[in-house]
């Protein structure tokens, strides 16, 4: 009789350190994207907090841009968070547009609505990407999710006025939404010149402009400052 323990078969085939590598980046690259979407809202949130005082400021129409308003321009860049995370919310395979939004909506005229709307996308997109909701959604065989990744699949429909459908993935869209909502945080910024308010630096401020002015690759900052 042979006492000795039983071999631990070969794996079916060896380790490739690249292969292990690419793993470690692309969750890199998405925790990366993640972080930034996150810091972007949170930027919104703490100008409403820090930067606006009154109802006033957020609905007051722009002389420059005419028919722009701070409310309106916070709802918009909000509105592309909110509907990534709820096409992340359905089954597979996801299906995302830009291009089905609610306009003139509370957060477009109540600072408090604009405040609670912010907050909730921060926690609808830490949600959708913690191991409690991967959890709940069970193993793919039994219809749960399959585990979201820089590369998961997502199908964009958008209107260019040409309707198109075009692929794409979760790290692109991620990335979208953040420069995206930048890009408006300038004009709020351009409208808060208008009111007179102080605002921060860095907000509506690119993050390859910041890097440029710093003459450096920015560290990741504790706050909501990219």
């Amino acid at each position: 009789m042979n006492d000795s323990k039983p071999k631990t078969p070969n794996p079916p085939f060896k380790e490739n350190e690249n292969d292990v590598e690419s793993t470690t980046n692309e969750q890199d690259s998405l925790d990366a994207a993640r972080y930034v979407a996150t810091a972007v809202l949170q930027q919104g949130l703490d100008f409403c907090k820090n930067t606006l005082g009154d109802e006033e400021q957020l609905i007051y129409h722009s002389k420059l841009l005419p028919g722009s308003t701070i409310g309106k321009h916070l709802r918009h860049a909000r509105d592309h968070f909110h509907l990534l995370v709820h096409a992340l919310s359905q089954p597979p395979p996801y299906v995302l547009s830009y291009d089905t939004r609610t306009r003139d909506t509370p957060m477009e005229r109540s600072l408090q609505a604009a405040i609670e709307s912010l907050q909730t996308s921060i926690d609808e997109l830490n949600a959708i990407f913690s191991p409690e909701v991967a959890a709940a959604s069970g193993s793919l065989e039994h219809g749960g999710r399959p585990k979201l990744t820089n590369d998961t699949p997502i199908t964009l429909h958008a209107v260019t006025p040409f309707p198109q459908i075009l692929q794409t993935s979760l790290g692109r869209e991620l990335w979208f939404v953040a420069l995206h909502a930048i890009h408006h945080y300038a004009v709020v910024r351009m409208l808060a010149g208008e009111l007179k308010l102080d605002v921060d630096e860095t907000f509506g401020v690119a993050p390859s402009t910041l890097q440029y002015r710093a003459g450096e690759a920015p560290a990741i900052p504790e706050k909501a400052k990219i």
